[in-house]
């Protein structure tokens, strides 16, 4: 949601470069000195007679290989991908002109635009999807969540075969990846089909209007030219968004490198799939029991530690899985609110040693988990629970989680826009510590993937089996020179996402149609 804050006396805060694939790394946080809001003005502002963003370039611009936050805004203007996640993480095509899929679920038929071309004038085809799949598949920001993808494989010029080992009702929501040239993905900066592309002009990396983007639509940002500003640190990105080139930043306002903001802006929120939670150890300690486990969401206030430490960039979560999702239930979440008459309850239910103090781990790296973390801690003491915090640096951290070296941990993932939860309960599982191995909760996840419906009676089973406990998930935040953008609606890692385009249902055909139209009928061999 649009946020418009009048900040000259404000100080906001902006991360630079930051990643969050999975709990062992470290979250992004810190504490604003001081917050104030005005209404909207009453008249617009001024169009700004230039538009630039920054970048650092030691992260670059491969999409597949940059985890810099600073630097993603600048991907979306020049990559396209076969569907964007809107903010409410549903799915809208973009290269994609159809898809169908089979009666196993395993396998997928997609059919590219026809018009759709790269900036230098060439046609997007099944060969640049295919090489651009494999190249998100070996890369550290996308890698993971195609760990359930046999093949992908080109059957026509403008057809894509994508086979499972599982099933997926909605793969497209994994499709968010950028598509390339193929024989660029490895680039530095790879050619791509988006409304702009890298021109180098006199010597200065900027970007250019592309002369040949294929959409007939009207480009996020009306501008021929956008100046891109190197930047050593968020200091510096900082100081060119106040007194330089600069109009637009992405930052997650908690981040340990944050630094402060003295200007006026327009700001946005930007949602993101990193989760934050409470993970237990299932096999030794105080919360063996499972009832117990079970009532610890009702001792967390969600929304006043949001408040306190995250300074609402963020949103509460009773579930596994983004609020502003489909996939979360609003009724079922309403059985885990805060209630602490219901943990005391179950706390008295449990016969614990009053002398005992439980040891919630935390990674020191970030210090505003540290300091959720402790509040956390106060939450449960308050409550007659003794826990005491462990805040250890990420090696020892890691090495604790893989040893159960703790009986709870504040944890953080970037899961994938589907919300697979596969990772917590497979063997080997990345998200797997505390013994919360499970096969029969591994086989809800592959359900909930197969079909939506089933969302329900796994995130019940997560909560009610007391497997691990959701806090929030984080949201970043786009701030803008007043009057440089008349409609930005951010969406799930696309700053400049375009609002009013095609819906799911427009793509959508069956699988006869998509193999009558030349593609081949589902092959007996096909994996899983």
């Amino acid at each position: 949601m649009k946020r418009l804050i009048c900040l000259l006396l404000a100080l906001f805060l902006l991360a630079g470069c930051t990643a969050a694939p999975d709990p062992t790394e470290s979250s992004e946080s810190t504490e604003p000195e001081t917050e104030s809001s005005a209404p909207e003005a009453s008249q617009e502002s001024e169009r700004p007679d230039h538009f630039g963003l920054a970048y650092i370039p030691e992260y670059g611009f491969n999409p597949y290989q940059c985890v810099c936050i600073t630097n993603r805004p600048v991907l979306s203007l020049v990559y396209e991908a076969l569907f964007v996640l809107n903010s409410s993480f549903q799915p809208e095509p973009v290269l994609c002109e159809s898809f169908a899929v089979s009666e196993t679920g395993k396998n997928y038929l997609i059919r590219l635009c026809e018009d759709a071309a790269f900036s230098d004038g060439s046609r997007v085809t099944a060969e640049d999807v295919v090489a651009s799949l494999k190249a998100a598949m070996d890369s550290p920001y996308y890698g993971s969540r195609f760990s359930k993808v046999a093949s992908v494989t080109p059957v026509d010029p403008r057809t894509v075969r994508i086979d499972l080992y599982k099933a997926y009702e909605n793969l497209p929501l994994l499709l968010d990846v950028p598509i390339v040239k193929a024989g660029t993905e490895e680039d530095e900066r790879p050619i791509g089909s988006g409304p702009y592309a890298f021109s180098r002009g006199t010597g200065q990396l900027n970007l250019r209007r592309s002369r040949n983007w294929w959409q007939q639509r009207k480009a996020p940002v009306e501008y021929e030219t956008i100046l891109l500003t190197a930047c050593s640190d968020p200091t510096e990105v900082r100081d060119s968004f106040e007194f330089g080139t600069t109009t637009l930043v992405c930052a997650d306002l908690n981040a340990p490198n944050a630094v402060g903001y003295r200007c006026d802006y327009e700001l946005w929120d930007c949602p993101t799939t990193i989760m934050q939670y409470i993970g237990f150890n299932l096999g030794s300690g105080v919360f063996l029991n499972r009832d117990f486990r079970a009532a610890v969401t009702h001792v967390i206030n969600r929304e006043s530690l949001i408040s306190s430490v995250y300074k609402g960039f963020s949103q509460p979560a009773y579930l596994p899985c983004a609020p502003a999702s489909t996939l979360y239930d609003e009724r079922l979440a309403e059985d885990y609110m805060y209630d602490p008459e219901a943990y005391l309850e179950a706390r008295n239910n449990v016969m614990i040693n009053s002398e005992y103090s439980a040891t919630l781990l935390v990674c020191s790296a970030d210090p505003a988990r540290v300091e959720l973390a402790h509040r956390i801690a106060d939450a449960f003491n308050q409550a007659n629970t003794k826990v005491e915090v462990k805040s250890v640096d990420t090696d020892l951290y890691l090495y604790r989680l893989e040893a159960g070296q703790f009986d709870l941990f504040l944890g953080e993932t970037r899961l994938s826009g589907c919300f697979d939860l596969t990772e917590f309960f497979k063997p080997w599982g990345s998200l797997c510590y505390g013994s919360i191995k499970n096969s029969a909760m591994e086989q809800l996840c592959y359900e909930a993937l197969e079909n939506t419906s089933n969302c329900y009676d796994l995130e019940r089973n997560v909560m009610d089996g007391g497997y691990f406990c959701p806090l929030l998930f984080k949201s970043y935040a786009v701030m803008v020179e007043r009057g440089a953008i008349s409609n930005l609606q951010p969406a799930v890692d696309n700053v400049f996402h375009l609002p009013g385009g095609r819906t799911l249902s427009d793509a959508t055909v069956t699988y006869e149609e998509m193999t009558n139209s030349g593609a081949p009928e589902e092959s007996e061999e096909n994996p899983g």
